[in-house]
């Protein structure tokens, strides 16, 4: 009797024994991953971080193409906020007082390069804010002071300024410059002053090509023929902005109506002028307004630039690009092109093809352009400054 009981709680013993190792085993089993589990975690990892690096890299490239644009309009803002305080303020004849009636108080011409070249004197409203222009507005002429106001002396004792200023805006004077440079000098002179240099540097080197690096070494030669006071001609001038592709006035001829609207044609406005040419014949000395483009090129991933296929010569009206892909499209104000000086409107954009192109637009002169020239776009601003004689 007392061995069957023993044997029915031995044989209940080893029936719990195997429970729990049947038990151990299940979990033991489950706690593990196969092969297939391991391989769909992995690739659902994949595809994350797939997608995490796409939207990594999209959220890059939407903040460097914000920071690009916001460069051109922060560009573009500040010459438009120089340009509009200097016109407002432009003088008509004559620029200075004892000054023949041919003063060149304002000229819109041409430089070496086919760009325009701006030169005004306007009213020098900063001088009681400067020791130089405090010292020289209410001084006479006779007071014995010699140097002429540049921007850069502003602590110093200059000359009478007579209440004004001569401004000249030029862009880099290279054929591929983008970078655009003001210069100011008072007081105002006739004879040999900084309008009258530059001018005549112009006239001088008219129609130069990109290899012509003469126009350049004259304006920084101190002993030259422009050379002012011992200074070569460019230590005049500053940097205003880099990337600026174009800078072109337009001018609003009242005379006899000749300018009805800002549409480019007969009635169109004007891209030269110059006051001694129109005191002559008793035409209005100074334009009603004038009207400021800018073409302002972006860095990084929206700059536009690409490189002729072929020569363009003058009476083309296709360009040939390698890429052109990016670039504004027709319907945008900003569908011109600058090949080295020259700016271009297109009509028409189709593979590396620009077509039903206006050749020598914003003021530019037509080129002839060598395959393998840079060809650039940007961003177009404009801005409409009436000048003050006509208020």
């Amino acid at each position: 009797m007392s061995d069957n009981c023993e044997l029915r709680v031995s044989n209940c013993e080893l029936g719990e024994t195997s429970i729990r190792n049947s038990q151990f085993r299940i979990r033991i089993s489950r706690s593990g991953f196969t092969l297939i589990e391991m391989m769909v975690s992995v690739g659902i990892l994949l595809v994350l971080g797939v997608m995490l690096i796409g939207f990594l890299r999209g959220a890059l490239n939407m903040t460097r193409s914000g920071t690009a644009r916001g460069q051109q309009f922060e560009t573009a803002q500040t010459v438009l906020r120089v340009a509009e305080e200097d016109f407002s303020q432009v003088l008509g004849l004559p620029a200075h007082p004892d000054g023949p009636a041919d003063d060149p108080a304002f000229v819109v011409m041409e430089d070496p390069f086919g760009r325009q070249m701006v030169a005004f004197t306007r009213a020098w409203g900063e001088e009681q804010s400067t020791l130089a222009g405090y010292d020289s507005g209410r001084g006479g002429t006779q007071q014995g002071y010699s140097d002429d106001f540049t921007g850069r002396n502003v602590r110093t004792a200059m000359r009478a300024s007579h209440g004004a200023i001569e401004v000249v805006y030029l862009l880099e004077p290279t054929r591929a410059g983008t970078n655009l440079y003001r210069a100011e000098r008072s007081p105002p002179d006739p004879a040999n002053g900084l309008i009258t240099k530059v001018a005549s540097w112009c006239a001088q080197y008219q129609g130069s090509d990109g290899d012509d690096l003469t126009p350049m070494a004259d304006l920084q030669n101190p002993d030259g023929p422009f050379a002012m006071n011992g200074e070569a001609l460019w230590t005049q001038f500053e940097l205003v902005a880099e990337n600026v592709l174009c800078f072109a006035v337009e001018c609003w001829d009242d005379w006899q109506g000749r300018t009805s609207t800002w549409n480019a044609g007969s009635n169109g406005p004007v891209a030269s002028w110059s006051i001694s040419q129109r005191s002559a014949p008793g035409q209005y000395p100074l334009p009603r307004a004038i009207r400021l483009t800018l073409v302002v090129a972006a860095e990084g991933t929206l700059r536009n630039e690409t490189q002729l296929t072929g020569a363009l010569s003058e009476a083309d009206n296709s360009v040939y690009v390698d890429n052109a892909d990016g670039f504004p499209d027709v319907r945008s104000p900003s569908a011109y092109l600058r090949v080295n000086g020259e700016m271009i409107a297109y009509a028409s954009r189709s593979g590396r093809t620009f077509g039903s192109c206006v050749r020598g637009t914003l003021g530019s002169r037509r080129q002839q352009h060598n395959a393998g020239s840079v060809v650039q776009a940007g961003e177009l601003f404009q801005r409409v400054i009436q000048l003050p004689v006509t208020r």
